[in-house]
């Protein structure tokens, strides 16, 4: 990249040259070297931006004032910075309308954390921290996991009064007192579900961390063969 005087020429002087043919004033070496000046610090974007936008307003053979191509300049940089957002933020929800995958998000997980992970799984709210890795694509705050805990618990207990109460009901339609529910229960169906995939995410944690511990001893091991090499 040329040096700011040369980015004004090439840019914006040049490509302005076939369209205008007078200054304002009387003095061209003046207009230009202003012009030059205050633009010195404008990308080739918003230059090559401000260009063709004044090019295609033209209605006359004069240069705009160097004020009217400064204001240009400021407002093709600010619009030309909101684009910019805006492609951010599409990318963005773009990406995160696709999760990353259970083990891409259980990986990333024990690798920042793996006593959080390891805590989760424990005390069962984990399959609600993985689901969230796996949509935002970073580890919640401290804030954010006490969030997952009493959102789980509260559902469970939801759950657990759900289940009391269906087997309550049909107890009294059978005239017996049930124990469990029928496996096609809606509510046995859900408990089922919430059960083996909190299970699953557990042996994925668990298989994660064992991954990493082996990987390293293995680290320390060949650490110690170098070492004793050395001294051998």
């Amino acid at each position: 990249m040329g040096a700011p005087s040369d980015i004004v020429k090439t840019c914006f002087i040049e490509p302005m040259q076939g369209t205008f043919r007078k200054v304002p004033g009387s003095s061209p070496d003046a207009y230009f070297a202003s012009l030059s000046e205050k633009l010195a610090g404008a990308s080739e974007e918003v230059l090559a931006a401000v260009a063709a936008s004044l090019i295609g307003r033209a209605t006359s053979s004069t240069w705009p004032y160097v004020s009217a191509v400064v204001a240009a300049c400021k407002d093709a940089e600010q619009r030309l910075k909101r684009d910019q957002q805006k492609k951010a933020g599409n990318a963005g929800a773009a990406q995160l309308k696709d999760p990353w995958l259970e083990s891409v998000a259980v990986k990333a997980l024990v690798d920042y954390d793996a006593k959080l992970a390891t805590t989760a799984a424990l005390e069962g709210w984990h399959a609600e921290l993985i689901d969230f890795v796996r949509q935002d694509k970073r580890v919640p705050t401290k804030e954010e996991v006490k969030g997952f805990v009493v959102s789980t618990r509260a559902r469970d207990a939801r759950i657990a009064n759900q289940h009391a109460e269906a087997l309550r009901v049909l107890s009294e339609d059978h005239d017996s007192k049930l124990k469990v529910l029928p496996a096609r229960h809606p509510v046995q169906i859900l408990v089922t579900a919430i059960a083996t995939r909190r299970s699953q995410l557990a042996v994925l944690i668990a298989k994660e961390i064992e991954a990493r511990e082996e990987a390293a001893q293995e680290e320390h091991s060949a650490e110690g063969v170098g070492v004793w090499g050395a001294l051998g």
